[in-house]
């Protein structure tokens, strides 16, 4: 009898356990620090920001965030589609990787790019590329070994012109289709460099 009082015992402490750890989760999970809707996304103004500086938003805030961002004058960047499995979204500046060959192959399209955006023929200052490949494992191929020798090589398209407005189109739309989360994003503000799924 005694073996049964324990049993049943362990199996309500359990139960409790299951209990808080459910609603823990639930008070847990992260708001939009603009509306307060559910978060999926932390935004900083620049990269391997500190925890403190790293702000909850939802999709909609986001894209109003980056919107401003990518209209900052002076911006210009090759822009990779958002990929799965990796946790960080952000704009890196070309001097700071100036020994990749990503960030060489960046300052060599970026100089070339002129006209208008393939989507509405505004002014283009950005290049969009697409991620088809791009995984946590050959993350770091991709800067070591830059465009040409992995996404174009894997199947992606040459990066083609785009307005700031198109570009973060772009992004929202692939994040809706792929239901991303990602714990940092940031965008352009002035400079030249690109905009990579990356992860510290």
């Amino acid at each position: 009898m005694s073996s049964v009082i324990l049993l049943a015992v362990i199996g309500s402490f359990a139960v409790i356990a299951a209990l808080l750890f459910y609603f823990r989760r639930g008070k847990s999970k992260p708001r939009c620090a603009a509306c307060g809707a559910p978060s999926r996304f932390g935004y900083s103004k620049h990269a391997e920001s500190d925890r403190n500086d790293i702000v909850p938003l939802c999709l909609q805030c986001l894209a109003n965030k980056l919107g401003n961002d990518y209209q900052t004058p002076g911006s210009r960047a090759l822009v990779i589609e958002p990929a799965a499995n990796l946790p960080c979204y952000v704009f890196q500046p070309i001097d700071k990787w100036a020994d990749c060959k990503l960030a060489q192959e960046t300052a060599t399209m970026l100089s070339k790019l002129s006209g208008t955006c393939r989507h509405c023929e505004r002014g283009a200052n950005f290049l969009w590329s697409t991620s088809k490949g791009l995984l946590a494992a050959n993350c770091e191929s991709v800067f070591s070994e830059g465009l040409s020798q992995t996404l174009l090589h894997w199947g992606n398209p040459e990066p083609h012109a785009v307005c700031a407005k198109c570009c973060v189109a772009l992004i929202v739309k692939t994040l809706e289709k792929k239901d991303l989360t990602f714990l940092e994003v940031c965008g352009p503000h002035s400079g030249i460099g690109f905009v990579i799924p990356m992860g510290y």
